[in-house]
């Protein structure tokens, strides 16, 4: 179906017995129902489409009940002072279906809506579907903007009656590759105080949208010119315009943009200006680590999204520890740790889960360390991969590649492809390490109840700290019996009562 169209077919065979079922609920409980929303736009424009949303004259609980019946489906309240129900399928065409009531008509829903190629509908009946096609309501133009790839807002009030829609619109334009028309982005920018009002639960379902773009960087950069970056995370906005040693090529809050862009780059997925030739061949790349950052956290955010989180933050305390030396030199002691700390209390308002939390909050904290690690070049230690890697935990790969990225926006365009590949040098050390480490992990040596039975130690933090110390050695090569895990025990303590 072309958008210049009045008229959609449903092309997925499974989905238009679905909607067809929809149609019999509507005929039963004689009410109108109605498609709506980006089923349309994104049928139109040839994507993917596995969620359905319905707009009901008439009643939405007892409507979406029944349908879920059908469907033998399960229905659950979104807002019930709004009429708003979801129905959430499994294993079949659609993920979901959200119902909602109508307040007036179909026509009256959709001015209502936040943009044009989001307010067209479809009203569903039998004899449509047996003929598989659906005459669109089209009342702001939306298939002219979806031609044109426009996106404009329905009325200037859109978004002062729902603030969400700010984030969401930029999010939308970047996934659909669409430019917002410059009417709508004034109004952006007017109206970008109310995303501060957006409950956090709202905000990180579209964060996490706009992190998970095949290129996240120019979208970022594009919410700050808006006036929305710093209005969705004000703790960004004191490092606005705070200056840097000679060796950065911008300031602290664009260092931390610019690295999301080049995190983009490192990670195959978008393009860095300052990039020498041959730069990127050098950065190992592997199926698997391509599989690391794709797969979820805990079936939340994927890697990739809550990576660039991280590269968008991770000097965020650099402001409140910079200090300045009788020699004019500027550092900033501290800040990975206080930033991490604001990372915590920042994301926990956004509401994202503890385990996102815990993964970006490592990568701040430890931004630094793998560079730290090698310093002038050196290669590291066994034992320095084995901590960086307890450290960090599941953040370690996302960590090393956020540190490359760190690197190339730090230096921008005065970048040293020598130093680079040096950097890259330690990267790789310490995956092939950890890998090492990993494929030879035997069974302890030594449990707690020896060391308690032989040394006369009690359950505590002591004792959990001897049997770590003995895991790391030997993890790392140091020791590889019993008798010399049991000789390594006996120095800790007596190291510690000394």
């Amino acid at each position: 179906m072309t958008p210049s169209s009045n008229f959609i077919s449903v092309s997925n065979p499974s989905q238009l017995e679905i909607i067809k079922a929809v149609a019999g609920v509507a005929a039963v409980q004689n009410v109108e129902a109605a498609i709506v929303g980006g089923f349309i736009r994104d049928s139109l424009l040839g994507r993917p489409v596995r969620d359905l949303d319905l707009a009901i004259e008439g009643n939405g609980r007892l409507f979406a009940e029944a349908l879920a019946a059908k469907l033998g489906a399960s229905m659950f309240i979104l807002h019930s002072e709004a009429g708003m129900y979801r129905i959430t399928l499994t294993g079949q065409a659609f993920d979901q279906i959200d119902v909602s009531e109508v307040d007036g008509n179909l026509g009256d829903d959709l001015m209502r809506r936040d943009f044009t190629v989001d307010a067209m509908g479809a009203s569903i009946t039998l004899p449509a579907l047996n003929n598989n096609q659906m005459e669109i309501v089209d009342p702001s133009n939306g298939l002219v903007d979806i031609g044109q790839k426009i996106l404009r807002a329905v009325s200037p009030d859109v978004f002062k009656s729902d603030p969400a829609r700010l984030l969401r619109g930029v999010r939308l334009a970047a996934e659909l590759g669409f430019t917002i028309e410059s009417a709508t982005e004034r109004l952006i920018a007017e109206n970008a105080a109310l995303c501060e009002n957006v409950a956090g639960e709202r905000t990180r379902e579209d964060l996490v949208k706009l992190f998970s773009l095949p290129s996240a960087g120019p979208a970022i950069e594009y919410l700050d010119r808006l006036g929305l970056l710093t209005r969705i995370f004000p703790e960004l906005e004191p490092s606005r315009g705070v200056d840097q040693p000679i060796e950065h090529s911008w300031d602290v809050l664009g260092h931390q943009m610019k690295t999301v862009e080049a995190l983009d780059w490192v990670l195959r997925r978008g393009y860095w200006p300052y990039a020498p030739t041959g730069a990127q061949e050098l950065v190992p790349w592997t199926r698997a680590v391509q599989s690391y950052f794709e797969s979820g956290v805990n079936s939340g955010a994927s890697r990739i999204a809550l990576t660039r989180l991280a590269a968008l933050i991770h000097d965020i305390a650099k402001p409140e520890t910079k200090t300045q030396a009788p020699n004019g030199r500027v550092r900033f002691y501290g800040h990975p740790a206080r930033g991490a700390e604001t990372a915590v209390s920042m994301l926990s308002r956004l509401r994202f889960s503890q385990r996102e939390i815990k993964f970006v909050a490592a990568m701040v904290e430890l931004h630094m360390r793998p560079t730290q690690m090698g310093p002038d070049s050196i290669q590291p230690t066994p034992k320095a991969v084995y901590r960086f890697h307890r450290d960090a935990g599941d953040a370690a790969v996302a960590t090393l590649y956020l540190s490359l990225a760190d690197h190339l926006a730090a230096r921008g365009p005065t970048l040293q492809l020598d130093n680079f590949a040096e950097h890259v040098k330690i990267v790789a050390y310490v995956l092939s390490e950890r890998e090492r480490q990993k494929s030879k992990e035997p069974q302890r040596l030594i449990d707690g109840n020896e060391l308690q039975s032989r040394f006369g130690l009690k359950p505590g933090p002591e004792l959990g700290k001897i049997l770590d110390e003995i895991v790391e050695a030997q993890a790392t090569g140091e020791i590889s019996t019993r008798e010399e895990g049991l000789e390594l025990a006996k120095r800790l303590i007596e190291a510690a009562k000394s």
